[in-house]
């Protein structure tokens, strides 16, 4: 399901003098929590409706997600990537999205809606469809990674008022985190924010693999600063499995307050003036 931001950010001429001391600092927030879904996935972020649906509402609050669900399918009803549906375990799901996913040589990525043992378990709670990815041989890395680039590029075609548009917000629905996942943030081919399964862990003193506990079944909300914004992340795994659900990715259009874009010309205009009476 495609739900799309319309929300304004106003860069400030103190915030574009500060950039380049933003651009030294932390490029990401991330933060534990969201909210019970209640389309039976378990659970979602609390930036958008519960019910995981598009409505007006969503919309205009700006955020898009991604349930591997064909009912949340945007617009309503239309077709999706179902390449990697599992068969017999797929009914029902689908890659709504305009994402460019692609697994590594020595990994799998799958789209079901069943848990079966030593293949992948549905986070709690979750009777919906999701995504999970695993190696083909146990203990060796393997990675499957979502680009949104491509959607990016593509989104004024979609709403002519995102054009430009930079994502600062993405959650997801990380289920039984286990010691061997992580999930690494990239702007381009520069990482910007990782959390891996024993950090998750350790800030709820979860247990590794546990398929039902709150401590290891965690919505992570990931918010990415002015200086640098996420354009594609991977799902890492070396064993069984690494899952997720309820992508929800916030876009932003960082356009300048014509008082500000006033003051910062006069700032220009006064820096111009300073190199003439120089020479």
């Amino acid at each position: 399901m495609t739900n799309l931001v319309k929300k304004t950010k106003l860069v400030t001429l103190a915030a574009l003098l500060a950039f380049g001391a933003a651009s030294q600092a932390s490029a990401a927030t991330i933060t534990f929590g969201g909210q019970a879904a209640t389309d039976g996935s378990g659970v979602t972020s609390s930036r958008i409706d519960a019910s995981n649906q598009i409505t007006a509402l969503t919309v205009s609050n700006g955020y898009f997600v991604e349930t591997f669900d064909s009912a949340t399918s945007y617009p309503i009803g239309a077709g999706g990537d179902t390449q990697y549906n599992i068969a017999g375990s797929s009914a029902g799901c689908q890659v709504n999205s305009p994402l460019g996913i692609t697994p590594s040589a020595l990994g799998v990525v799958g789209v079901r809606n069943d848990s079966v043992p030593n293949v992948a378990a549905a986070p709690a709670g979750d009777t919906t469809c999701y995504a999970y990815t695993t190696p083909e041989t146990i203990g060796t890395d393997s990675f499957v990674d979502i680009d949104y680039s491509t959607f990016l590029t593509n989104i004024g075609t979609i709403d002519a008022s995102l054009a430009g548009s930079t994502i600062d917000y993405l959650g997801f629905y990380w289920g039984s985190v286990d010691t061997y996942n992580s999930f690494q943030f990239f702007s381009g081919d520069t990482m910007v924010a990782e959390i891996t399964g024993p950090e998750l862990l350790a800030q709820f003193n979860g247990t590794s693999g546990n398929q039902s506990s709150p401590a290891s079944n965690t919505y992570v909300n990931i918010d990415f600063s002015f200086a640098e914004s996420f354009d594609n992340f991977r799902v890492v795994s070396s064993g069984i499995a690494g899952e997720f659900d309820n992508i929800v990715v916030g876009l932003t259009q960082r356009v300048p307050a014509p008082g500000s874009l006033a003051f910062l010309g006069l700032g220009l205009l006064g820096l111009g003036l300073g190199r003439k009476f120089k020479k």
